[in-house]
């Protein structure tokens, strides 16, 4: 015990707490610019763009977000693992070698987005949709690009680095927004163009900091594109059925609404859309935050401890979630007017409707960080599982019944299903179990 406390007094030194204390609150301006510069783009195109053009932009960008998934669980997950654990003294190599196995998945796809975008324009001239998808193939691989560059700054300890490259991405696309606006040449092409420039720019910036934008090196032994796709693949793999059920019940209901309602239906849900994602951006933040504390008391066998502080987290999200949804049920048209400048009045009501899926978020964020934390990552799968049904099939039933209002009440029930399922694999979950198996390991 002495020797761990002497331990833990080398580790909690005021340098170091100052050193982790800055990373931390770099880590936040960071995601919070990622995630501001999101917000500002669907807002500025929901509010100058017809609904059918900006139909067109949510379709294509929902797909950026099915694709970003399966580049999450194969590139970006794997690396911020293995990276540190296997590669310290030869993280330029292997960081070239995820660029090149990134240029050859996103590229490929690239390239079926772009045939896909050239088919659909010459089946249907004058669609919105085919010019989102062509500005979508041009601008995934440069998206993508940049996030990859991100984590690699997280990778190496640096998210400051991280944070300079969100703010000049979110300066260059808002900034951009406005010339294209001004000059009449705002489009879903156009659009996905500026987004894929501003990536280009900022994960050049980012690149550069690390050392990596100059003409790479003979890849080392064992960190060759090959190795470390084929490392890639074995720890991501099982996860991609989790990331494909996911998309299928967060997404379905924007290609549903696109395909039975129009591209107008389609922007319009998205649009109505913008206010919660906010709200669900500050539930999933929470959840990261608390997952070390939580993990802490898994490693010390604290499970009584670790549940209270479970359903603390999940009460105080909810009630948090409630109150959003709440303010905005009151002032759904100001906000509209606000935000949309009247374009979308008729549908302010299904903001507040919209808002109650980060209430379901919220409720199970508590429960779902804490079998994270207790190694028992095979919940995800199973809500996801059964979430992924229940969000198509609510999204035809309740479309064909209610037109758009079904598909905001399918995305409400999807989220609903999620959390159903997080909080009795929770009740039936004996968290100590692993707690007492590491207790006879490092730990002890």
């Amino acid at each position: 015990m002495a020797i761990a406390e002497r331990a833990m007094g080398l580790l909690l030194t005021p340098a170091k707490l100052n050193v982790w204390g800055w990373r931390a609150a770099m880590s936040l301006v960071d995601q919070g610019l990622t995630s501001g510069a999101g917000f500002a783009v669907n807002l500025l195109l929901a509010r100058w763009m017809a609904p059918e053009v900006y139909g067109a932009f949510a379709v294509a960008f929902a797909g950026f977000l099915f694709v970003s998934g399966f580049h999450n669980v194969l590139l970006l997950e794997p690396m911020s693992v293995m990276g540190p654990a296997r590669y310290t003294g030869r993280l330029g190599a292997y960081f070239r070698s995820q660029i090149a196995v990134h240029a050859i998945l996103v590229g490929a796809l690239s390239g079926v987005l772009l045939l896909g975008g050239l088919v659909l324009g010459r089946a249907v001239p004058g669609s919105p949709l085919a010019g989102a998808v062509l500005g979508g193939g041009f601008a995934l691989p440069f998206l993508l690009l940049a996030w990859l560059a991100r984590r690699m700054c997280y990778v190496v300890q640096r998210p400051s680095a991280a944070a300079l490259g969100s703010g000049l991405y979110l300066t260059f696309v808002v900034a951009g927004l406005f010339v294209l606006g001004h000059y009449g040449w705002l489009a879903s092409f156009s659009a996905f163009l500026l987004m894929g420039c501003g990536s280009i720019l900022a994960s050049g910036l980012l690149l550069w900091q690390l050392g990596l934008a100059e003409r790479g090196t003979v890849a080392e032994p064992g960190v060759t594109w090959r190795a470390v796709l084929r490392e890639n693949w074995t720890y991501g793999r099982w996860l991609v059925g989790s990331t494909v059920l996911f998309s299928i019940s967060t997404q379905a209901q924007t290609f549903l609404a696109a395909a039975f309602l129009g591209l107008g239906a389609a922007g319009i849900l998205r649009a109505m859309q913008i206010p919660s994602l906010v709200m669900t951006q500050v539930t999933t933040a929470a959840g990261l935050l608390v997952l070390p504390a939580f993990s802490l008391d898994f490693g010390k066998g604290s499970i009584e401890r670790l549940r209270h502080k479970a359903m603390l987290v999940s009460l105080g999200l909810v009630v948090g979630a409630l109150c959003f949804a709440s303010l905005l049920a009151l002032l759904a048209g100001r906000t509209e007017h606000i935000l949309f400048g009247g374009k979308y009045a008729a549908y302010a009501w299904l903001m507040p409707v919209l808002a109650l899926i980060p209430v379901c978020a919220g409720f199970s964020m508590g429960y779902s960080m804490a079998m994270r934390a207790s190694q028992k990552p095979h919940f995800d799968l199973l809500a996801n599982a059964v979430a992924a049904p229940v969000g198509v099939g609510s999204a035809i039933c309740f479309m064909h019944w209610w037109g758009l209002a079904g598909a905001a009440a399918s995305m409400v029930v999807s989220f609903f299903a999620v959390a159903v399922v997080n909080y009795f694999s929770y009740r039936r979950c004996d968290l100590g179990v692993r707690a007492a198996d590491s207790s006879a390991g490092p730990l002890s």
